[in-house]
């Protein structure tokens, strides 16, 4: 590759709209039709360069497509190693759909992928398919099953991958992930309907993966496949809307029981039953968001299945999300007595507290009753515990509190 090659990014900004039509509308304008025959000029002038990045923003009409698509084959020609496309048609007048070019999954330098468009489909080639591919970033708004199926099964030497968008809920998606050098996978995926149980199956094959981040709000079906290699995952279930209880607890059991011997984990979720849980032998720190719209007996249940945690972060979150809750259950100001109950304390302690908590993390303290039996209870049963952190300065409700270990220190930020 030159030395000389210097990013090309090409953006069309539109003029400040009040919406998405009204900006799609900047594609009739004079200065449109500008931009455009700039791009033509300056692509047209790079010869014989190579072009390490290419970055196209924009709205346009079913008549640029063939001029995109051109656009998309002359930086290929030119040994394109990062390509970032976000092109995007009004669907309220019916655009067509065109497939991303073949040239581009053939591409022997492109290595960085970004991609985001309510037009453009993806049909990759049966062999020889991103040969150089290392990082991909696919932004998908009702995606059709066979691009699902195939477009991410077929990149031998892809490391990062992450998955966005919305996903309907009539139509039934296969997701196949089975990349054998990914060591990253994000999915953050959102379904177009609450109220509707998710159809789609996410099949993930990844002997090398070392980091998972998955954030839904309706919960899908997941199946793991060789992922002992797995490190990290960051579980964010936040859908309060959960009208098929069954169906997501049976999902989040197999999702958590996927990858259940990971040494770190960052889990929240408003439904989670603590029956759903594997045992997380191999656990070493937990960060754990609870939310109002359930008891915090998820944390207990959790201590339990962690014999080896060492490190331990408990954030509370008021969401709005579970206004129905303080309504129908409680308002802090007025029903006391439940507050109380919201948490249990275990029936014996859990191995953890005896033999390798060291520090312990209280984010978003109110100072509520159930809060306050956590913490002290914490506090009192760590028998190695080295350091505990409230983040709020209510240290008149801990100052004379026992504790288990004369070692440990007591902040409040």
């Amino acid at each position: 590759m030159g030395s000389k090659s210097k990013p090309v990014r090409l953006k069309k900004k539109p003029k400040r709209q009040d919406s998405v039509k009204d900006r799609i509308k900047g594609y009739k304008s004079e200065s449109y039709a500008l931009f455009l025959t700039f791009v033509d000029r300056v692509l047209s002038s790079r010869d014989p360069l190579d072009i390490q990045k290419f970055r196209l923003h924009c709205y346009c009409s079913d008549e640029d497509f063939s001029r995109i698509d051109g656009w998309i084959r002359t930086v290929i020609r030119h040994n394109v190693v990062e390509l970032d496309l976000h092109v995007e048609i009004n669907n309220d007048e019916g655009g067509q759909i065109v497939e991303l070019p073949q040239c581009v999954f053939m591409c022997k330098t492109l290595e960085v992928l970004r991609m985001k468009s309510n037009c453009i489909a993806y049909a990759p080639p049966t062999s020889g398919c991103f040969p150089s591919l290392k990082f991909l970033h696919v932004s998908v708004d009702y995606p059709d099953n066979d691009s699902m199926e195939k477009i991410f099964s077929c990149c031998p030497v892809l490391e990062c991958l992450t998955i966005d968008g919305l996903l309907g809920f009539n139509d039934v998606l296969n997701f196949n992930i089975s990349v054998p050098q990914l060591t990253t996978l994000r999915l953050e995926l959102n379904q177009s309907c609450f109220g509707q149980d998710s159809k789609h199956t996410f099949f993930i094959n990844c002997p090398k993966l070392e980091s998972l981040d998955i954030k839904q709000d309706i919960l899908s079906k997941y199946s793991f496949e060789n992922v002992k290699s797995l490190v990290k995952a960051n579980v964010n279930l936040w859908c309060h809307y959960v009208n098929h209880q069954h169906a997501f607890s049976n999902r989040a059991t197999a999702l958590l029981a996927g990858f259940s011997n990971v040494k770190y984990l960052s889990l929240s979720a408003h439904f989670l039953a603590g029956g759903c849980l594997p045992a997380f032998d191999n656990l070493s720190e937990l960060k754990l968001v609870l939310h109002d719209c359930y008891h915090w007996d998820l944390l207990t249940e959790l201590l339990k299945r962690s014999p080896n945690l060492e490190y331990l972060v408990v954030e509370h979150k008021e969401n709005i999300s579970c206004s129905g809750d303080y309504k129908k259950h409680e308002n802090y100001s007025k029903h006391v007595l439940y507050s109380e109950h919201r948490w249990r304390k275990p029936e014996s302690v859990p191995v953890c507290l005896i033999s390798h908590l060291k520090t312990i993390t209280i984010r978003g303290y109110k100072g509520y009753p159930h809060e306050k039996k956590v913490a002290k209870y914490l506090l009192k049963k760590g028998q190695v515990l080295s350091e505990m952190t409230i983040c709020n300065d209510l240290s008149k409700d801990f100052a004379m509190s026992r504790r288990a270990s004369r070692a440990c220190q007591l902040e409040f930020i």
